[in-house]
């Protein structure tokens, strides 16, 4: 399939205005070009506007208007305009032509300083199925394309819709949007990080209606949207392609990046097919490309053969193979990740930082309570709702209330202790669709989960802190509210009561509570989670003064967030606009303020305390939290060699391959510590040394089978 492929700007320009003239609507500004300077032009031709950025608006963006007033030309809607750009340019379609033969132009829009006005003649290409051509970049959610109405007007249902794209970015991601109120998704187009030249969606009777209502807004983040093309399906006969998955798309030691191309040619004659891999690295940054042409015949699959990458440095990368511009197959693979350097940035206290807030931790009474949950509870387990005092959102003030989900074992014994650290919200975002927290339900124990005492933390403002009643199954008639808004932003730039300063102590303050339970083992202490649960297990093993047996955080969050910030938007252009708003209100932070306030709370810098065995499970594709900056704690963690695993999972994005529970429960056992079966018989009031004695009072270290004194109270050891 042969897809529009926009010129590059050749000598071949007329000027037909040049000046400097500030273009705003509001204020009547504009420039107007009489209709006898486009006599000539022609489809194809291209129309560029040279402009000076200004920005002095929320919502810049250039207007090309008919010279009566009467709407935009047709088919060139508004351009949003970003920071950075010098130029905006359209391909001239039909109607466009059109209108500016009869009625020439004027310049609105607001925003910016109107330089220059050219002509520059078209390749003579074929835009039968062009909608709208032009050039708009699309930064970090901060540029838009409108594509009007009209554009749709003889769109049908069960074609295909072609948006194409250049000059990628890191995160690249493609959003279509419907220009109501608010901005809401297109109907049946969701969201989709890009690769290659162009995204295809189907039309569906949803989507033309919106389309033909109100038209659609392309918008997202790292991209340069160039076209917007309508086919019929019986246009489009592309081969069909495959990159299978090969060497586990992790390449360690000496081996070379190799990869392999399926096509099908499901047609009777024979094809060419021109096979383009471009690399880049995870920033997207170009590090080299290579091509080969092969014939395939007609009714025939070939498989091509080592696609090859030769000397990578260890970094994370993005390839791209094109055959015949149809995107095959755009993924990252890993070269030597063990190796990537992902160097600590820590301030000179941070030590002392942290020191500070667990000693302001240590003098918050915890003042639990537990409310049984009848429906989870078992014979060997008793579920309750657990409620406790941490530290406050600040130096001083009121301790916040936390709250999670514990199993107690009933046998009376000690039992290895197990913490789950939750992501962002479980899949809550305040103002959004809430999904229900996780509670442990002892009714379906397995035998292994019954030998743990197990706790599901809720953080500050997070999981069952911010449901209401309804909104969680604990059947405990008590509703909590969220007072942090968007977590990641709350004061952000503040160290004293930034929200992560706050939610890594809740973590040790969940430690505590498992310590003050009589069936806690802590000799045998574990914690897991993923996404934000991985950076709250790696918080709390770098910080508790409990050493932990095993770690398994997976596809952590809050990683080197230096390199984060240019990989992914989210949560980079939160960050950002933490950054201007203070700015904008008197402050200053710099970019190397923002990363040095935020270097306290990366896991990257936390995981140099970290000596104990770990664990942990990584997506390839992961456009979340990427692999460059989940793998940053585990490199940086202190863990002997012998004691690290990694999982690395080729396809997965921001998940978890499904047997992660088997995986890391069995890496748990391995380091599980034979200390059970202490079971407290009666009270003796001692001198409340802390260790095992006999009853002769000499110290034992490791008590085998017996009567032993610990802390005043006779145990048996069985």
């Amino acid at each position: 399939m042969t897809l529009l492929v926009l010129a590059a700007l050749t000598t071949n320009a007329r000027n037909i205005w040049i000046g400097s003239e500030v273009i705003d609507w509001n204020q009547g500004k504009a420039v107007q070009i009489a209709s006898d300077q486009f006599a000539d032009v022609r489809e194809g031709d291209q129309l560029v506007f040279g402009i000076v950025f200004t920005g002095n608006t929320d919502w810049p963006q250039l207007a090309p208007t008919k010279g009566d007033w009467s709407g935009n030309l047709t088919g060139a809607a508004n351009t949003a305009l970003a920071e950075g750009m010098t130029e905006v340019k359209y391909v001239l379609l039909s109607g466009m032509v059109t209108d500016l033969k009869a009625t020439g132009l004027i310049v609105a829009g607001v925003g910016f300083t109107l330089t220059s006005v050219d002509i520059v003649e078209g390749d003579g290409g074929d835009y039968s199925h062009a909608v709208w051509v032009g050039e708009c970049k699309i930064g970090n959610w901060d540029g838009y394309q409108q594509v009007g109405a009209g554009a749709f007007a003889n769109a049908a249902v069960g074609q295909k819709m072609h948006v194409n794209f250049k000059d990628l970015g890191a995160g690249a991601y493609l959003s279509l949007r419907n220009p109501v109120n608010g901005w809401p998704d297109l109907s049946d187009a969701p969201g989709v990080y890009i690769s290659g030249s162009y995204h295809q969606f189907d039309i569906t009777a949803a989507m033309l209606s919106e389309l033909q209502a109100n038209g659609m807004v392309i918008s997202g983040v790292n991209f340069t949207a160039t076209a917007v093309e309508l086919w019929n399906a019986d246009e489009i006969k592309p081969l069909k392609l495959q990159v299978p998955v090969s060497y586990n798309w992790v390449f360690e030691g000496d081996a070379v990046p190799t990869f392999y191309v399926g096509i099908t040619n499901p047609y009777s004659t024979a094809v060419e097919a021109r096979i383009v891999m471009e690399v880049a690295t995870d920033k997207m940054a170009f590090v080299t490309s290579s091509s080969k042409t092969v014939g395939v015949q007609g009714n025939n699959a070939q498989r091509i053969e080592d696609m090859k990458v030769e000397g990578l440095e260890p970094g994370i990368y993005h390839a791209t193979i094109t055959v015949n511009d149809d995107l095959a197959r755009g993924f990252y693979f890993a070269v030597k990740p063990t190796e990537i350097v992902s160097a600590p940035d820590k301030q000179s206290d941070f030590d002392s930082y942290w020191a500070a807030a667990k000693e302001q931790l240590a003098a918050v009474p915890i003042n639990a309570t537990l409310t049984e949950i009848p429906a989870k509870s078992s014979a060997k387990r008793k579920v309750y709702l657990v409620e406790m005092q941490s530290i406050a959102d600040g130096l001083s003030g009121d301790p916040v209330t936390i709250r999670g989900y514990y199993a107690e074992p009933t046998d009376g014994q000690k039992h290895p202790v197990l913490i789950h650290f939750q992501g962002y919200d479980s899949e809550y975002r305040p103002g959004g669709d809430s999904a229900t927290p996780w509670c442990i339900n002892a009714n379906w124990d397995s035998e292994e989960a019954a030998d743990f005492a197990e706790f599901i933390l809720s953080n500050r403002g997070q999981s069952v802190n911010n449901r209401p009643a309804s909104g969680r199954d604990d059947g405990i008639q008590k509703d909590f509210a969220n007072i942090y808004g968007d977590w990641f932003a709350y004061e952000f730039g503040n160290k004293d009561k930034y929200y992560y300063r706050g939610a890594y102590m809740d973590c040790l303050r969940a430690i505590d509570f498992m310590a003050s339970r009589e069936t806690s083992d802590m000799q045998n202490l574990f914690a897991e989670g993923q996404s934000q649960g991985g950076a709250f297990t790696v918080a709390a093993a770098a910080l508790s003064d409990y050493k932990f047996s095993a770690i398994a955080p997976a596809i952590t969050f809050m990683g080197d967030f230096p390199d984060y910030f240019d990989i992914v938007s989210w949560p980079g252009h939160v960050a950002k606009s933490c950054q201007a708003a203070i700015n904008k209100n008197g402050g200053s932070m710099t970019d190397a303020d923002m990363y040095a306030f935020l270097s306290y709370y990366d896991t990257k810098n936390l995981a140099t305390s970290i000596t104990s065995p770990y664990i942990t499970s990584i997506g390839l594709q992961d456009n979340v939290c990427p692999p460059h900056t989940n793998i940053a704690p585990y490199n940086n963690a202190a863990t002997t060699a012998d004691d690290k695993n990694i999982i690395f999972n080729p396809e997965l994005q921001h998940a978890t391959n499904t047997d992660w529970y088997e995986t890391y429960m069995t890496f748990f056992k391995k380091y599980m510590k034979n200390t059970t079966g202490i079971k407290e018989v009666e009270s003796q009031k001692e001198d409340g040394r802390s260790d095992f004695f006999d009853l002769q009072g000499r110290r034992v270290e490791q008590p085998t089978q017996g009567l032993y004194v610990k802390n005043g109270r006779k145990y048996v050891v069985r």
